[in-house]
C-alpha cells in the first residue's frame, strides 16, 4: 500500500464517506483509521468531498501518547508575525475529556508563546474534542494560524495539520438559498449528492429524476457536464431555473447542462454518460406505515424502478456507472427495503463493493421513517 500522507475526518455517516474516497482516488489508497477517519494517500480539496469535513497532512503516525506530550516539532508549527496566531486542537476516538484537551491546549500554547513570534490564542470546541467547521471558519484558524487533528485508533494515533474544512456556508446556500426548492420531491443534501456524483467516473451526468436539479447542481460544480429530466414539467422549470441561479453565484463558467421533459423508464440516455439520481421516494410518511401500507408502496415502486433500470441498461455500455438512491422505511427498529438486489443480476446489473465498507448504504437519521438505501451500480 502506498504510504498515506494525509487524513481525511468523515461526516456523520463514516461509510459514505468511505465510498466516496474510495471511488475518487481508489481503495488501494485509501485506509480506514479509527470509526471517523481513513488515512489517503493524496490530498483532495476538502470542498470537493461531500463525505469529509476536513483533510489534514499527517506529521506524525506512531504510538498513542498521551494529548499532552504530543510527539510533533513546535518549530515547524505556522505562526504570524503579526497580530495573534489562532490555533486549534481538535481530538477523535479518545475518551478524554474536553477539559483535559484544554490542558494539553494549555501546553502547547506555552510552548508557541516560548518561540516569541507573536501572540498565541487557543480556539476550544463548544462541545466535545473536535472544533467544528463553524467554530474554525469564525475563528479564522486556518487562515491565520493552524489546526491539529489528533487521531487515536487503537494504540496507535495519527497527528496531522488541517488543510482544509468543509465550507458549510456554501452548502447552506446552495442548500436553502436555491429559488425553488419541493419538500414533496424530497430535500437531497447538496452533500449526499455530492457523494453520490463522486462514486461515478462518466464526465457527464445525466438525472432521470432530476427534480429541483441538486444532483446537476453538485455535477456541474466538480466540473462534470449534466444534464437531467423529470416527468414533471415544474420540476423541469425548477431544475432550469435553479441552475441558472447557480451560475449566477460562482466566478467560473459552468459546465454545460440541460434539462428536459421526460419519463425516466423511457428516456434516451446520452452517449457515454453515467446515472446518478434520487428516484421517487414515495409519499411522505410523519410514522410508520403498517405492513399493509408498506406492501402497498413497494407494489407502486417496484416497477418504477425495475423498469427504469432495465431501459438504462439496454442502453448503457459493459462498464457504466449508475449511483441511485431508493426508498428505505424504519419500522421498529428495522430498516425494510425496496428489494431491488436480488434483481439486479436479471436486470444487468452488479453491486459495486468497497474495500472499506459492507451494503447496504442507507443514509439516515434516526428519527426519520423514510431513509435513502445507495444502490452503487456497474453495467455488466
Amino acid at each position: 500500500m502506498k504510504n498515506q500522507e494525509y487524513i481525511a475526518i468523515l461526516g456523520r455517516q463514516p461509510e459514505l464517506g468511505l465510498v466516496e474516497l474510495e471511488s475518487v482516488l481508489g481503495a488501494e489508497q485509501v485506509e480506514v483509521f479509527g470509526r471517523q477517519a481513513a488515512l489517503i494517500a493524496e490530498a483532495v480539496h476538502a470542498d470537493r468531498l461531500g463525505g469529509a469535513m476536513k483533510v489534514a497532512e499527517v506529521l506524525y503516525r506512531g504510538p498513542l501518547t498521551s494529548l499532552r506530550n504530543l510527539p510533533i516539532d513546535v518549530a515547524e508549527l505556522p505562526m504570524r508575525s503579526e497580530g495573534k496566531t489562532p490555533f486549534a486542537i481538535s481530538a477523535y476516538g479518545f475518551k478524554d475529556t474536553p477539559k483535559m484537551l484544554m490542558a494539553a491546549g494549555l501546553e502547547l500554547k506555552k510552548s508557541l508563546r516560548a518561540r516569541g513570534n507573536g501572540s498565541v490564542r487557543l480556539v476550544m470546541a463548544s462541545k466535545g474534542l473536535a472544533v467544528s467547521a463553524a467554530e474554525l471558519h469564525h475563528n479564522r484558524v486556518i487562515e491565520d494560524g493552524f489546526e491539529l487533528l489528533v487521531v487515536a485508533s487503537r494504540s496507535e494515533m495519527v497527528i496531522a495539520r488541517t488543510l482544509g474544512v468543509q465550507d458549510i456556508d456554501w452548502y447552506s446556500r446552495r442548500d436553502y438559498d436555491r429559488p425553488v426548492r419541493s419538500a414533496k420531491v424530497g430535500m437531497l443534501p447538496p452533500k449526499l449528492a455530492q457523494i453520490l456524483v463522486n462514486s461515478v467516473q462518466a464526465q457527464t451526468v445525466y438525472d432521470p429524476f432530476c427534480g429541483t436539479g441538486v444532483i446537476p447542481q453538485e455535477a456541474l460544480l466538480l466540473g462534470r457536464t449534466a444534464s437531467g429530466s423529470d416527468l414533471s414539467d415544474e420540476m423541469v422549470t425548477a431544475t432550469r431555473i435553479n441552475l441558472e441561479w447557480l451560475g449566477h453565484q460562482v466566478s467560473q463558467k459552468l459546465p454545460k447542462w440541460q434539462a428536459d421533459l421526460a419519463d425516466a423508464r423511457q428516456v434516451v440516455l446520452p452517449r457515454g454518460c453515467a446515472v446518478v439520481s434520487e428516484g421517487y421516494l414515495g409519499p411522505n410518511l410523519i410514522h410508520a406505515p403498517t405492513p399493509a401500507e408498506l406492501t402497498s408502496i413497494r407494489r407502486e415502486l417496484q416497477p418504477l424502478y425495475m423498469e427504469a433500470l432495465k431501459s438504462w441498461a439496454a442502453q448503457l455500455p459493459s462498464g457504466a456507472e449508475v449511483s441511485i438512491c431508493v426508498p428505505a422505511w424504519h419500522i421498529g427498529k428495522v430498516w425494510h427495503y425496496l428489494g431491488l438486489i436480488d434483481e439486479l443480476p436479471r436486470l444487468g446489473y452488479t453491486l459495486k463493493s468497497f474495500r472499506g465498507v459492507s451494503a447496504p448504504l442507507l443514509y439516515a437519521r434516526a428519527d426519520q421513517v423514510v431513509g435513502r438505501q445507495l444502490l452503487l451500480l456497474r453495467k455488466n
